[in-house]
């Protein structure tokens, strides 16, 4: 073989196995509609060689997802102290959580090994990260600006304000993307509403782990909680995706004609994804106040402003189209009928 031949001989190699490599990773990541940009970009690329290297190990998913909280405990834990460098390492832990956090999903999908315990344990894991480092942030915040009682009890009433609705953000978008996933997606397997967890755990609670056992209770409040907040947000849409029909081609055309644009402003501004790799850079930056306001004031103008009434016609025009009432709505009319 030539040099020339062989040049170009290795350069189709390299060419294969770079494509190769990023095939790998698009077939890790759930549909580009719900993933988020800051995840799609930062967080799981990084993961995704995490995964590479764990793959033909014995290290399961849910060991991963345990990594996950463990940083980001720690990432509270630094918030909380006053050591030199404490922001920093605050700021390295809940970037290093976010990843662990989509590694554990990823490697699930590359084994083919997604189950009920895996999502379960997620869902707990964001929910006790976002408590840790979001409370740990408010806590810099008030240590910041409390030599002034007054102001120090503003700061952290703002931080407090920040915390509850950024909670509404990310439970909001884990929502609409659920119920994008189940409409459009043949294989929903990820999406569990409360009532099918509440079923489940009553089913299968005496064979549960320990670990499993510590988790149920945060993980039932979660979804309780979104339902709540999700049907006072928009009370045209369903929190209850057991009892909607599953996948048909008509509908997911017409749910996505209907909710894409919607999506697309909720994985861009108000993910989970996006909520923590926030955190990490504006704690190492030492920012953290001026993140809270950007959330507070901004995202909260879109989030209540534009969007809910935006959002609410969305779902009410799409389950129109798409000639479905949803189970709450049918629930409301029988008892408006019964009542009269």
């Amino acid at each position: 073989m030539s040099q020339a031949s062989t040049t170009a001989h290795d350069a189709t190699l390299s060419v294969e196995r770079r494509s190769g490599f990023w095939e790998g990773y698009r077939k890790t990541l759930k549909p580009l509609d719900v993933e988020e940009p800051v995840d799609v970009w930062i967080h799981r690329p990084i993961a995704y060689l995490l995964t590479r290297a764990l793959y033909p190990t014995s290290v399961s998913p849910n060991a991963v997802t345990m990594l996950s909280i463990v940083f980001g405990l720690v990432a509270g834990f630094a918030l909380f102290s006053s050591f030199s460098g404490h922001l920093v390492l605050a700021g390295a832990a809940i970037f290093l959580s976010a990843v662990f956090d989509c590694a554990d999903g990823q490697l699930a999908r590359m084994r083919g090994t997604s189950s009920a315990l895996g999502r379960m344990l997620d869902g707990t894991a964001d929910f006790v990260v976002s408590l840790s480092a979001v409370g740990g942030a408010a806590w810099v915040i008030w240590s910041k600006h409390h030599d002034s009682w007054w102001v120090g009890l503003i700061a952290f009433g703002l931080a407090a304000a920040t915390a509850v609705t950024g909670s509404f953000h990310t439970g909001l978008y884990d929502h609409y993307k659920n119920l994008y996933l189940h409409f459009t997606s043949p294989s929903s397997g990820d999406v569990e509403d409360h009532v099918t967890a509440r079923r489940r755990h009553e089913r299968r609670e005496p064979a549960s782990s320990l670990g499993a056992r510590l988790a149920w209770p945060i993980y039932l409040f979660y979804l309780d909680s979104q339902a709540s907040v999700v049907l006072g947000y928009d009370p045209e849409t369903s929190a209850r995706f057991a009892e909607l029909p599953a996948y048909d081609e008509r509908r997911a055309r017409i749910f996505r004609e209907h909710m894409a644009p919607l999506m697309r402003v909720w994985r861009n501004w108000f993910g989970f994804g996006s909520l923590v790799f926030g955190l990490a850079v504006s704690s190492a930056l030492d920012i953290l106040e001026y993140y809270m306001l950007f959330r507070l004031v901004l995202l909260n103008a879109l989030f209540y402003g534009w969007l809910r009434a935006a959002q609410r016609r969305a779902s009410r025009a799409a389950f129109d189209a798409m000639g479905l009432v949803t189970p709450e709505r049918s629930e409301a009319e029988a008892t408006t009928a019964a009542v009269a």
